[in-house]
């Protein structure tokens, strides 16, 4: 089976010239560049002893680095731990410890995230010279990072990209043959329904058959040009907003940071055919005032059945409604472009091809009729193989089924109706946040007996996260909750309401637990009356 690096390397002989990548700082990158490039990261790699398995991750926003050094860790066979660039110093080590990560290519500071310090943080002998050795992160040996004055025991960025020989560029030219399509290929974090983030493994078969699905039902083509904001760290990010249009010989433009005013200029810029957009940056392109919707060339994407998809894009537009998350690939269902706008902005599509897509009792399991709400359940090529370190039975039922813990209904055509979810995820501007995540959190301030964290919904974001607190003492307030949160959560798991409760005011079921659906009830109804810091 073809790999990701086999790909690309057949893009590159396919569109040579051709631009893959804009970057928002003016760079621009041919696909015979890119594949150049990820040669010349996966040489560099050898030579720190990657190989077949080997986890390498990646914390950068997006940029065109980040793409060199996916490919060029795939090129190996390398497993890629893309990281969340909003992630704390805790968050950090736990995701590098949980993937065991040997080798670490960063940038040393991204917005007010300083990630040199919180390596040194978490593993001092970085600042060392010679081997890297830490109790906290016994997988790590390597940390290769841009900039100048870095500790003694980091790699800078061009010397590692320096350091690849002869030798090594041979071995990794062998490599690249001996990496199959059912090697796994990344691991993405996500929330899911527990306090630890989980890792979502997926092989390059998996997410190639991902990549074609996207672009089979938006209709990619080799001329579309392709926003991408959303971040690489993603399964979103990376398979719909950069395979799936590199897949079709098309273009990406990368932007690092969401700015509406410097967004609708490299839309306009570069005539951008293709947007992969979060409601609240939806929202802000639509209030900005040099919106126009005449100036721009947006025709494709996810969003046909968001409220603002008729603002936004052309009249003429083949938006498309779609479903899914990291676990799936990302999208399990869609609309496709060419399919009615009716259809395409009335519910969340079909299932995608060789996507199986079931509608079941959540307590039985059984399947559900047409029209009746239930768990919505996928098995197919596209899904994930595993969570990483479990067992991939405890992953699925006996029939091969993943069960998503989101609740939706099919119609008589076989239309997916995305409803809700049956779990304890918020899902926060296209984020997922495990609410048992946040209220551990809380339960270590000396100040909270117990924390409940629900979702309350939010026009642009869909939901923020709330937490309903019992305090140990009165004269703690709000203020110094959240800054707890904020020192080790990042900040759209922060909670964006407080309501300070009695344990006698929590709502309870007959079994002595709390009623959760009764405190997003009422967690609502607060929101709604003290929009809080909205």
């Amino acid at each position: 089976m073809e790999s990701i690096g086999h790909r690309l390397r057949g893009l590159a002989a396919a569109h040579g010239s051709r631009i893959a990548l804009h970057a928002a700082r003016g760079e621009s990158v041919s696909y015979g560049a890119l594949a150049a490039d990820a040669r010349r990261v996966a040489d560099a790699l050898a030579r720190l002893g990657v190989a077949k398995g080997t986890r390498v991750g990646l914390l950068m926003p997006n940029r065109p680095d980040w793409l060199r050094c996916a490919f060029g860790a795939w090129r190996l066979g390398a497993v890629l731990v893309p990281i969340n660039t909003l992630f704390r110093a805790p968050e950090l080590g736990d995701a590098l410890r949980h993937a065991d990560v040997a080798v670490l290519i960063t940038v040393g500071r991204f917005l007010r995230h300083d990630y040199l310090a919180m390596l040194l943080e978490i593993c001092p002998t970085l600042a060392e010279a010679g081997p890297l050795r830490a109790a906290a992160l016994p997988g790590l040996r390597h940390v290769v990072c841009d900039g100048n004055d870095l500790p003694r025991g980091a790699l800078a960025w061009e010397d590692f990209l320096a350091s690849g020989d002869a030798r090594t560029t041979a071995w990794s030219a062998a490599a690249l043959d001996a990496v199959d399509g059912s090697d796994d290929a990344a691991i993405f974090f996500t929330s899911g329904s527990t306090a630890a983030p989980k890792g979502v493994v997926h092989t390059h078969a998996s997410m190639l058959h991902g990549a074609n699905n996207v672009a089979e039902r938006l209709g990619l083509e080799t001329d579309d040009i392709t926003y991408g904001y959303l971040p690489l760290f993603f399964n979103g990010g990376l398979v719909g907003v950069a395979l799936a249009p590199l897949s079709r010989g098309g273009s990406i433009v990368l932007q690092e940071v969401f700015d509406a005013d410097a967004t609708l200029h490299l839309l306009t810029t570069y005539r951008c055919t293709t947007l992969f957009a979060w409601p609240h940056q939806a929202d802000a392109l639509l209030r900005h005032p040099a919106f126009d919707r005449d100036r721009l060339h947006l025709r494709k994407g996810p969003g046909a059945n968001t409220r603002w998809a008729a603002a936004l894009f052309r009249p003429d537009h083949q938006a498309v409604g779609a479903w899914g998350m990291s676990e799936t690939g990302p999208m399990a269902a869609c609309s496709r472009f060419d399919d009615a706008l009716a259809d395409r902005a009335g519910a969340h599509g079909r299932p995608m091809p060789d996507l199986d897509l079931r509608i079941v009792d959540p307590n039985s399991g059984l399947p559900l009729p047409p029209e009746r709400e239930g768990e919505i359940v996928v098995r197919g090529p596209s899904l994930m193989r595993t969570y990483y370190k479990s067992d991939p039975r405890s992953c699925f039922d006996a029939d091969g089924y993943f069960h998503t813990g989101d609740c939706g209904r099919l119609d008589a055509r076989g239309w997916l109706h995305f409803v809700g979810r049956l779990t304890d995820v918020i899902k926060t501007a296209g984020v997922n946040v495990a609410a048992a995540e946040v209220e551990a959190t809380l339960a270590q301030h000396p100040n909270v007996l117990v924390a409940h964290v629900v979702p309350v919904p939010h026009p642009t974001r869909g939901e923020n996260v709330a937490a309903f607190v019992v305090r140990r003492d009165a004269t703690c307030g709000s203020d110094a909750l959240l800054a707890h949160c904020r020192a080790t959560l990042a900040s759209y798991k922060v909670p964006r309401h407080v309501f300070f409760v009695s344990a006698a005011d929590l709502p309870t079921l007959g079994s002595g637990k709390v009623d959760r659906q009764r405190l997003r009830a009422a967690a609502a109804a607060l929101a709604a009356a003290d929009p809080g810091d909205d």
